[in-house]
């Protein structure tokens, strides 16, 4: 398995606690690893760390964050189930990862979007606001 990182040029600064960012990142890591785990060997095994400066839709700076797999994709029908507490299609698996990362993201003020295709491999893209809700920037 091979760790790849593209990350933006300077510094990307955020209003985070950054125990709880590092658990929501760490939880999306972790499963990468594991769903690739599962594949046929010989096949493409990477995961990718991406970071950018961005502006989302009410034109405020963010910090994005891409946690990306090259393992099965996420199956159709558990699409809609992942950020479900308890919800889980791992052997041993407590189906709390995957909402606990949504809930630290979300508290940030942030969201967390899902971009999977079968067979190709699953993006969680992060997106963190830039300054906190009375406009103070982090940098």
């Amino acid at each position: 398995m091979r760790l790849r990182s593209t990350l933006a040029p300077g510094a990307l600064i955020a209003w985070i606690d950054p125990p709880h960012i590092k658990q929501a990142v760490l939880n999306l890591m972790l499963n990468a690893v594991q769903a690739m785990a599962k594949q046929a060997s010989g096949s493409p095994r990477e995961l990718i760390l991406k970071t950018a400066q961005g502006v989302d839709e009410e034109r405020r700076s963010v910090a994005v964050l891409h946690v990306i797999d090259t393992g099965p994709g996420i199956p159709e029908s558990a699409r809609e189930k992942i950020f479900t507490p308890y919800f889980t299609t791992k052997s041993g698996g407590s189906g709390l990862g995957l909402p606990t990362s949504r809930r630290i993201i979300e508290a940030h003020g942030g969201r967390i979007e899902v971009h999977t295709e079968e067979g190709r491999g699953t993006d969680f893209v992060l997106t963190l606001p830039c300054e906190r809700a009375g406009g103070e920037r982090a940098d």
